[in-house]
């Protein structure tokens, strides 16, 4: 009994083993089919996803080779100025510009309605995703420039601080701000004034953008303080700033004090002059009374008596204009002396607040004489930590380390870049960068940049012209050199301008 039941227990071990090797065997063929079935799905699901996408690439408008449709945010862009000089030089290339939104312009380059947007915003991953679908590469966006805003305050005044984090930016400009004085942001005890371009200046808006967090191509003055100060005129500006305009309002105030003085003294200074003018008269008839009484005296007779009538006549008039002229001077020194002490009460209050203005880099660093420029923390919360303050040079802007910056973007598909009517408009928008970038208030390329973005686009690097003492000319193709301008600050070696350079103050 004993050894049926081993037997039945050793048949019934086999019997298992054999459906387990069995399922082993019959399985894998199965696995392997529906990994086939699965890798073939996903090849046909990819091969029908690039047909669709070359169809509707295929779709897409089409022009011919010389023309490009040019999408820009205003009509004072640097592309469309750049388009707008070409066509004038009667370039090959037909340029179309559309002044419309960056959302319609992406929408317009993913749609191949248009071949190049200019924009201050990196496109997001929607339009880039709608562009990929429609077989347009739009990775690798030109930048052509920075708009760039830098915070100003007269050279030379101390208002107790020298950096604001961008907290303290908003804080102080954003609308709603209840700033008054330099002292609530940790200053000195000066009372607060501030004043920017227009809402639609490059300036006021990476204010709004980069310390507001205000989206591109949404930025009006309501976002602003509401006693904020516009000026459309940069050297107005200026003058808010360095309290120009309120030393001319002085000056007329204190025109028009002298001459109400001068007009309420006028009948005690005309009394005064009379009063002079007969004194100095008596004191001559005496005189001449005198020399009669010693001629008499002496039985001097006079040969002319005519003739000396009118040389004493004379005597007492050139002594009364001599007297008026006296008397006049003291009148008059009475009232400048009223002027100078009214000018001088108001002028000790004229300074005693402290001007902040918004203005591009550009402007800043033509006037970097009169204007001082705060540096920047790009910390947008309080914070305890060691100020992290930027100064505004051309190489914190270059490398994007000063804050209020935004890249000036050229998008459009990797293909059309690189055609030759689009290649036109960038080799302009690079060989003109400087100009064409101050003529929208931007912040141009360095020579590195504009270098390495002219090599990256296939582009024939710059060639400059000499001409020697003797006459002889030579070409050579532009080195890159460091920029460096009037309002780059005194650096040790290694430094990077107001990235925690020496000399930096912090309130």
């Amino acid at each position: 009994m004993m050894r049926r039941t081993r037997h039945l227990t050793a048949g019934l071990a086999v019997a298992s083993a054999l459906a387990v090797a069995g399922c082993g065997v019959n399985s894998e063929p199965e696995m392997i089919q529906s990994e086939r079935v699965q890798i073939s799905a996903r090849e046909q699901q990819r091969v029908q996803n690039e047909e669709s996408t070359t169809s509707r690439y295929r779709a897409l408008p089409r022009r011919s080779a010389n023309q490009v449709v040019l999408s820009v945010p205003s009509e004072n862009s640097a592309s469309a100025r750049a388009a707008r000089d070409l066509t004038r030089e009667r370039s090959s290339v037909n340029f179309t510009t559309q002044v419309q939104p960056t959302d319609q312009g992406f929408t317009d380059i993913c749609s191949g309605r248009a071949d190049v947007l200019q924009t201050s915003r990196e496109i997001t991953d929607a339009e880039r995703a709608q562009c990929s679908q429609n077989g347009l590469d739009v990775r690798g966006a030109v930048v052509i420039g920075y708009a760039t805003a830098v915070l100003v305050t007269e050279n030379g005044r101390d208002i107790g601080g020298d950096c604001l984090t961008l907290a303290a930016v908003k804080s102080m400009l954003a609308r709603g701000s209840t700033i008054t004085n330099w002292r609530q942001i940790g200053f000195g005890s000066q009372t607060f004034s501030a004043a920017a371009p227009p809402a639609t200046n490059p300036a006021t808006n990476v204010v709004a953008i980069k310390a507001f967090q205000r989206p591109v191509g949404a930025v009006s003055l309501n976002d602003f303080r509401g006693d904020l100060r516009t000026f459309s005129d940069y050297r107005d500006l200026s003058d808010f700033v360095t309290s120009q305009d309120r030393i001319r309002a002085l000056d007329r105030e204190t025109k028009a004090y002298n001459t109400s003085i001068a007009r309420q003294r006028r009948r005690s200074d005309i009394e005064s002059i009379r009063r002079a003018e007969a004194i100095a008269a008596r004191a001559v008839v005496r005189q001449i009374q005198a020399e009669n009484k010693e001629r008499e005296r002496k039985k001097q007779a006079v040969r002319n008596p005519d003739e000396l009538e009118r040389q004493n006549a004379a005597r007492v008039r050139e002594a009364k204009r001599r007297a008026r002229l006296e008397q006049t001077r003291k009148n008059n020194a009475v009232v400048n002396t009223q002027t100078e002490r009214f000018r001088r009460d108001r002028f000790g209050t004229l300074f005693s607040s402290g001007r902040l203005g918004v203005v591009p880099y550009t402007f800043y660093e033509l006037n970097s004489d009169v204007l001082r420029p705060l540096e920047i923390d790009p910390r947008t919360t309080p914070s305890s930590k060691r100020p992290d303050c930027r100064f505004p040079s051309q190489q914190t802007i270059v490398n994007r380390t000063y804050p209020l910056i935004l890249p000036v973007y050229i998008y459009g598909d990797r293909r059309v870049l690189r055609t030759a009517s689009v290649r036109v408009l960038l080799t302009r928008l690079l060989t003109e960068n400087a100009a064409l970038t101050r003529r929208e208030d931007l912040t141009g390329l360095s020579n590195t940049a504009l270098i390495n973005t002219r090599r990256s686009l296939g582009l024939p690097p710059i060639q400059q012209t000499t001409t020697t003492t003797d006459g002889t000319t030579t070409t050579s193709t532009q080195q890159s050199q460091p920029t460096v301008t009037n309002a780059t600050p005194n650096l040790q070696p290694g430094e990077i301008p107001g990235v925690n350079s020496r000399g930096v103050e912090s309130p």
